[in-house]
């Protein structure tokens, strides 16, 4: 009974944006995000700063927020500019990122395996998040390395039939480690923007293999031989403001943090619609 009272409670909260501790072994659960999610209380916890074990795993904590059964943001979005992430590749195994993580934003769509062994309700069995959303102030406050996770990413660091306990449970410490990501079956992919126009052209860059981050974006015309920076407008949506009228095909130029490049040849047609995606035939090497 004390149980599903306490996961009542936390739905509740959730629904309000806004939770107290409900005693000295349940702290507060909730993070707070930036672009898309500034509804959430504020909690004070003991930091746990990241460190490196032997194994390689950086250690960290987590949290969750929304719905314990649901995606995260109620637009189903974050800010990294993310779309429908219940659904593939993602299926709600996402989540917002310390300052450490999200990098201002150049963190977006970095792939992690993350794991939880410090409590009896974990099951110790590794799951790969992606960060998809910023976290500034709650536990992203006194944490170098804490991951404001979905419900559905929380429960799932669970043993199975216990997701919903587990959400009990308040701030986990967890190991994390650094991976490729992978996207079978896709390559790199462009989702232009509503708004975009011929002198702005706004796309956000999808399913990007690998490191999964990007420190620089450049285009060139098709009657250009030059490439050009684009702008990051937040997440992992760039922008091009353009003198005059932008001539397709686009080809694109991506780079990571790390200095990896990808040219994407003709990766927007020059009949370009908004709200429309474009997937390419090339992808970072893993």
């Amino acid at each position: 009974m004390a149980l599903s009272h306490s996961i009542i409670l936390l739905s509740i909260c959730s629904l309000l944006g806004a939770c107290v501790a409900m005693s000295s072994s349940h702290h507060g659960i909730h993070g707070h995000h930036g672009h898309h999610a500034r509804r959430h209380g504020v909690h004070r916890h003991r930091a746990i700063q990241g460190r490196n074990d032997t194994l390689g795993w950086l250690s960290g904590s987590a949290t969750f927020y929304g719905l314990p059964t649901a995606s995260g943001p109620l637009d189903n979005g974050g800010a990294c500019g993310f779309k429908n992430i219940n659904l593939p590749p993602f299926n709600s195994l996402t989540s917002c990122g310390s300052k450490a993580l999200f990098k201002g934003g150049k963190g977006c769509g970095s792939c992690y395996l993350v794991k939880c062994t410090s409590h009896p309700l974990c099951s110790g069995q590794t799951k790969l998040i992606t960060i998809t959303d910023e976290c500034l102030y709650g536990g992203c406050a006194d944490a170098t390395y804490h991951f404001d996770m979905s419900g559905i990413a929380f429960g799932s660091l669970a043993l199975p039939g216990k997701e919903l306990p587990l959400h009990s449970a308040g701030k986990l410490a967890i190991l994390f480690k650094r991976v490729p990501c992978d996207y079978k079956g896709h390559n790199v992919a462009f989702h232009i923007e509503a708004g975009s126009n011929p002198a702005y052209l706004a796309f956000l860059i999808e399913y990007q293999n690998g490191e999964g981050d990007l420190s620089n974006v450049e285009l060139k015309e098709a009657s250009s031989a030059t490439w050009v920076p684009l702008k990051q407008s937040w997440g992992k949506i760039w922008r091009l403001d353009s003198s005059h009228p932008l001539q397709g095909p686009f080809s694109v130029r991506l780079t990571t943090l790390s200095g990896k490049s990808l040219v994407v040849n003709n990766a927007i047609p020059a009949d370009w619609k908004p709200k429309k995606v474009y997937e390419s035939n090339v992808n970072f090497k893993i």
